[in-house]
């Protein structure tokens, strides 16, 4: 991960050359005041934040621009990642090339195991005695219990934002940017909570970050940046938003291996 501060006019013509994503609109947008305030008050209430910090990377836009933040106040702060065990392949790849991130399995094999052993997206379980799974428990919550007691955190940043959802809406305006999770026992930290999509792409062009290559290939389909999302490879919000149309050409491995397990799989594409 890699942050430049602004780019100079030779540096943004390569990287408009270099990217799909990215626009001259982006690079003047992030020379704005207003844009300027939004990043100073995420750094300072980054560095206000009580410590150990982590930061929670699943390597898409949104938790790549937190960790970038973060490491200019806590250049040591630790990243997790849950893997579900159905990334795109350029996630994984971006993923192992962020320093200090720490990845962090889910149990049971992971979201396709999972799946093919309790019978879901349209398939007999495997399992003599399938359950019911509580998806967002085990592919997300024990994971970052695992990360926040291994590095003892007080605070964990999420790239939460309210544009996203309703529900992240409600729970940010309600609890703010910062507020403390009793039964996880830490902070949790939404430094971007009221940044737009505009936002988060302008912080990437005018710092240089390095950003998932997956994002590239979505615009060069055509997809919106509402509607860009890197996994997991068998969420609902994923299928939504219609990931299975595209995942052939992001991730034609992928693709195979998830239609070849899960019948509802191809309805959706």
């Amino acid at each position: 991960m890699t942050r430049g501060g602004d780019l100079n006019a030779e540096s943004r013509a390569r990287g408009r050359a270099a990217s799909a994503q990215l626009t001259e609109a982006d690079y003047l947008y992030g020379q704005l005041a207003a844009f300027r305030r939004k990043e100073e008050r995420a750094l300072g209430l980054i560095a206000q934040a009580a410590g150990p910090l982590g930061v929670a990377f699943s390597g898409g836009k949104d938790s790549t621009v937190v960790l970038d933040l973060v490491r200019r106040e806590w250049p040591d702060a630790p990243a997790g990642w849950y893997d579900d065990g159905a990334q795109l392949a350029d996630t994984v790849a971006f993923i192992s090339g962020v320093p200090n991130v720490m990845r962090y399995p889910a149990d049971g094999g992971g979201l396709i195991e999972l799946c093919r052993q309790n019978g879901y997206w349209g398939r007999e379980p495997l399992s003599p005695t399938p359950r019911r799974v509580d998806f967002g428990k085990v592919l997300i919550s024990i994971p970052a219990q695992k990360f926040a007691e291994e590095y003892s955190l007080k605070t964990m940043a999420l790239g939460l934002r309210q544009e996203e959802s309703v529900r992240r809406r409600i729970v940010l305006r309600r609890n703010g940017e910062s507020y403390f999770v009793k039964e996880d026992n830490l902070y949790h930290l939404c430094p971007v909570a009221g940044w737009t999509v505009e936002d988060i792409w302008a912080y990437i062009a005018v710092h240089g970050v390095s950003y998932n290559p997956a994002y590239d290939k979505m615009a060069e389909l055509g997809i919106t940046r509402e509607h860009q999302r890197i996994g997991p490879g068998l969420g609902t919000m994923t299928a939504g938003f219609g990931f299975f149309v595209y995942l052939k050409r992001l991730d034609l491995e992928l693709w195979n291996r998830l239609a070849a397990e899960f019948p509802l799989v191809r309805k959706y594409a």
